[in-house]
Protein backbone atom coordinates (compact mmCIF):
# COMPACT_ATOMS: atom_id res chain seq x y z
CA UNK A 1 0.00 0.00 0.00
CA UNK A 2 1.41 3.61 -1.07
CA UNK A 3 1.88 6.14 1.47
CA UNK A 4 -0.92 8.38 0.48
CA UNK A 5 -3.19 5.86 0.58
CA UNK A 6 -2.13 4.78 4.14
CA UNK A 7 -2.13 8.94 4.90
CA UNK A 8 -5.32 8.98 3.96
CA UNK A 9 -6.81 5.99 5.38
CA UNK A 10 -5.91 7.19 8.99
CA UNK A 11 -7.57 10.52 8.81
CA UNK A 12 -10.39 11.54 11.26
CA UNK A 13 -14.02 10.47 10.53
CA UNK A 14 -17.22 12.05 11.05
CA UNK A 15 -20.32 10.51 12.86
CA UNK A 16 -23.79 11.53 13.58
CA UNK A 17 -25.20 10.61 16.78
CA UNK A 18 -28.61 10.86 19.11
CA UNK A 19 -28.32 12.32 22.57
CA UNK A 20 -31.26 13.14 24.80
CA UNK A 21 -31.70 16.81 25.53
CA UNK A 22 -30.36 16.61 28.57
CA UNK A 23 -27.21 14.87 27.86
CA UNK A 24 -26.48 17.70 24.58
CA UNK A 25 -26.92 20.20 27.75
CA UNK A 26 -24.40 18.94 29.99
CA UNK A 27 -22.15 18.56 27.09
CA UNK A 28 -22.76 22.70 25.76
CA UNK A 29 -22.19 23.41 29.46
CA UNK A 30 -18.81 21.65 30.10
CA UNK A 31 -17.36 22.42 26.29
CA UNK A 32 -18.32 26.06 27.25
CA UNK A 33 -16.46 25.75 30.84
CA UNK A 34 -13.03 24.01 29.21
CA UNK A 35 -13.20 26.58 26.08
CA UNK A 36 -13.24 23.96 23.79
CA UNK A 37 -16.09 22.61 20.98
CA UNK A 38 -18.74 20.65 21.92
CA UNK A 39 -16.89 18.13 19.05
CA UNK A 40 -13.92 18.06 20.37
CA UNK A 41 -14.95 17.49 23.86
CA UNK A 42 -17.17 14.55 22.40
CA UNK A 43 -14.12 13.04 20.70
CA UNK A 44 -11.94 13.44 24.15
CA UNK A 45 -14.26 11.60 26.17
CA UNK A 46 -14.73 8.70 23.75
CA UNK A 47 -11.18 8.43 23.57
CA UNK A 48 -10.82 8.84 27.21
CA UNK A 49 -13.65 6.03 27.73
CA UNK A 50 -12.14 3.67 25.22
CA UNK A 51 -8.62 3.93 26.65
CA UNK A 52 -10.09 3.46 30.64
CA UNK A 53 -12.40 0.09 29.25
CA UNK A 54 -9.27 -0.94 27.72
CA UNK A 55 -7.36 -0.66 30.65
CA UNK A 56 -10.10 -2.46 32.81
CA UNK A 57 -10.06 -5.46 30.81
CA UNK A 58 -6.06 -5.58 30.50
CA UNK A 59 -5.71 -4.97 26.82
CA UNK A 60 -2.58 -3.14 25.39
CA UNK A 61 -2.36 -2.10 22.14
CA UNK A 62 0.68 -2.19 20.37
CA UNK A 63 -0.46 0.83 17.88
CA UNK A 64 -2.59 3.72 18.58
CA UNK A 65 -5.94 3.01 17.10
CA UNK A 66 -7.41 4.95 20.44
CA UNK A 67 -5.16 7.64 20.71
CA UNK A 68 -6.68 9.45 17.55
CA UNK A 69 -5.68 12.80 19.07
CA UNK A 70 -2.23 12.37 19.23
CA UNK A 71 -0.02 15.30 18.41
CA UNK A 72 -2.98 17.48 17.93
CA UNK A 73 -3.97 20.46 19.70
CA UNK A 74 -6.76 20.61 21.81
CA UNK A 75 -8.82 24.12 23.77
CA UNK A 76 -8.49 24.02 27.23
CA UNK A 77 -9.85 27.19 29.10
CA UNK A 78 -9.63 28.98 25.42
CA UNK A 79 -6.01 28.30 24.92
CA UNK A 80 -4.45 25.77 22.61
CA UNK A 81 -2.31 23.13 24.71
CA UNK A 82 -1.09 19.30 23.62
CA UNK A 83 -3.51 16.53 24.43
CA UNK A 84 -1.51 15.31 27.38
CA UNK A 85 -4.08 15.54 29.53
CA UNK A 86 -3.91 13.90 32.70
CA UNK A 87 -6.15 10.56 33.42
CA UNK A 88 -9.44 10.88 35.50
CA UNK A 89 -8.96 9.01 38.65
Amino acid sequence: MNDKLRILQRQPRRISITLSYNVHEALIKRSDEEGRSVSNLCAFLLEDALKDQRELIGIHSRDNIVDGLAGKKLMLNGDSVSNGFSRRQ
